[in-house]
């Protein structure tokens, strides 16, 4: 006998007021559950799926409620072609204040999110009418694909909200089958990360043959984002960027849209609104080799401020093609150097150096941050003041600071990057596990492209030697380095391994492997 239904809970305040207790279903073959007019389902401990199972809604809700003590997901959806019927005209609401999840590719009518303080984690799941985000984020499967949450009616309101999108939107892939074209007709994306960037785009398209389009937001720093196209981009986002692909045409006509991307105070858009104008729609593309470029006509961009100033869109001027997985990254692009997105922190590192710490940063594009403050912690947490750094306010530039008194073990530091309107953002931390005397070398990227930065101890300047060799040994160059930090060019190197050797005067010889990308 095998258990398709575990348990079934039937509520007086949900069914008939005649009806209650607590009902336990089982079956040795497929299940079908249909409830009617008046009825509510109400899932209190989990209930799975298998085969050919159905379950129909005809013209009403069914309340997905999960089991408090549970882990498990409160659904599991292991048929073929998904749980839910075709025929189903039903609303399906998740709620419930615990992470709440559906496995396996399950087709709703109409769809609300309406969970109070826990999430919900979807595979494959289609919208066919109306998804409703009220409370809650939706999390869809990691890794690149189709496995999305789709609204697959194709009218612009056939995404809403009780919550006008503050308080749910999809933190993962969201896709929609777009069919109407023109201003009047945008497709808004309402995708975010974590609970409170909330980051949607939208598409403009340009005729009435449908074509889905899947997007997800990243708030981190864009793949390759210093390699650019100047002019006439400047220089693009630090911070985010956004993946866009076609799952039909990624080309010609029936791909065409003109995206607008979102701006928020993670942004960090210049305040200034004559600066604001220089915003652009940048793109990863090959242009002669691929590089973030405009999209579009050169000139400005469309922007659009909200009263506020600090939420707004940037929308590129022409309708384009190029959809595809190659051409999916998206980011805020500037033609002003002025426009700081923010202040690019290219790295910060903290190493340890005799009986102190020295603290490396470089930057560029900080003509609008007024101060470094430099803060420290024992415990990564509640960080306190260490230092003031004026800034240079020059396109590039490089920092050392010193904490002159580390506690012997873990040191944390930070950067609080402070702008001219008193703004501020933070960089990574960095740890040091500090035992007084060690001296500690840091070499990096690794793998490099064009730049090995190599920072040194205090003690080895104006006393070392840099040498590098081939991974078989062959002598290719030698740098005696006045200054901590090192800029080596590798980029005539071939593409390989290779070993940077650095030789004391008492003799002492440390190596470190580093690759040539």
């Amino acid at each position: 006998m095998k258990r398709i239904i575990n348990y079934l809970l039937v509520s007086t305040m949900l069914f008939t007021a005649n009806a209650y207790g607590q009902q336990v279903a089982t079956a040795s073959g497929n299940v079908r559950l249909v409830t009617t007019a008046g009825t509510k389902l109400v899932l209190n401990g989990g209930i799975t799926f298998d085969n050919t199972s159905l379950l129909t809604s005809t013209g009403d809700s069914i309340y997905l409620l999960a089991y408090a003590p549970a882990t498990q997901a409160n659904w599991v959806d292991n048929t073929a072609a998904g749980a839910m019927d075709p025929a189903s005209t039903g609303h399906v609401f998740f709620n419930g204040n615990i992470r709440q999840q559906f496995s396996g590719k399950t087709r709703f009518f109409d769809f609300t999110l309406r969970n109070t303080q826990g999430d919900t984690i979807l595979t494959s799941c289609e919208v066919r009418n109306v998804l409703h985000l009220d409370t809650g984020y939706v999390y869809t499967e990691s890794g690149y694909g189709n496995d999305s949450l789709l609204v697959s009616n194709g009218l612009v309101a056939s995404i809403v909200s009780g919550s006008s999108f503050s308080e749910s939107w999809v933190n993962g892939r969201l896709s929609r089958v777009c069919n109407l074209s023109g201003p009047a007709n945008e497709y808004i994306f309402h995708i975010g990360k974590t609970d409170s960037l909330y980051a949607p785009i939208k598409l403009d398209k340009f005729n009435t043959n449908a074509n889905t389009y899947t997007v997800e937001y990243f708030p981190s720093s864009p793949f390759n984002r210093t390699v650019i196209n100047n002019p006439p981009v400047d220089h693009v986002s630090a911070l985010e960027y956004w993946e866009l692909t076609a799952n039909g045409a990624t080309t010609g006509p029936d791909a065409e849209t003109k995206v607008s991307l979102s701006w928020r105070t993670y942004s960090q858009v210049s305040p200034t609104a004559s600066v604001r104008d220089s915003l652009i729609v940048s793109q990863y593309v090959d242009n002669g080799g691929y590089k973030w470029d405009k999209t579009g006509t050169f000139g400005i961009h469309t922007k659009t401020d909200l009263p506020d100033e600090t939420f707004g869109y940037i929308k590129h001027r022409d309708y384009m093609g190029g959809y595809g997985f190659a051409d999916r990254r998206f980011t805020l692009g500037t033609m002003s150097k002025y426009n700081a997105l923010p202040v690019k922190l290219i790295y910060f590192t903290a190493i340890g150096d005799g009986n102190k710490v020295r603290l490396n940063w470089e930057v560029a594009n900080e003509q609008d941050i007024r101060t470094y403050e430099v803060q420290k912690s024992l415990t990564a947490s509640n960080f306190s003041f260490l230092s003031n750094v004026s800034s240079r306010q020059m396109s590039q530039s490089n920092y050392t600071d010193f904490d002159f008194n580390p506690a012997n073990g873990w040191n944390y530091y930070r950067l609080k990057i402070i702008d001219q309107t008193g703004n501020f953002t933070y960089s990574p931390v960095r740890a040091v596990k500090f035992t007084k005397g060690d001296e500690q070398v840091s070499i990096f990227p690794n793998p490099a492209t064009d730049v090995l930065n190599v920072l040194l101890p205090s003690s080895y300047v104006n006393t070392v030697s840099l040498q590098v060799y081939g991974v078989d040994g062959k002598y290719i160059s030698t740098l005696k380095p006045s200054v901590n930090a090192v800029r080596m060019n590798v980029a005539a190197l071939p593409a390989g391994t290779y070993i940077l050797r650095i030789i004391r005067n008492n003799g002492e010889v440390q190596n470190y492997r580093f690759v040539k990308q």
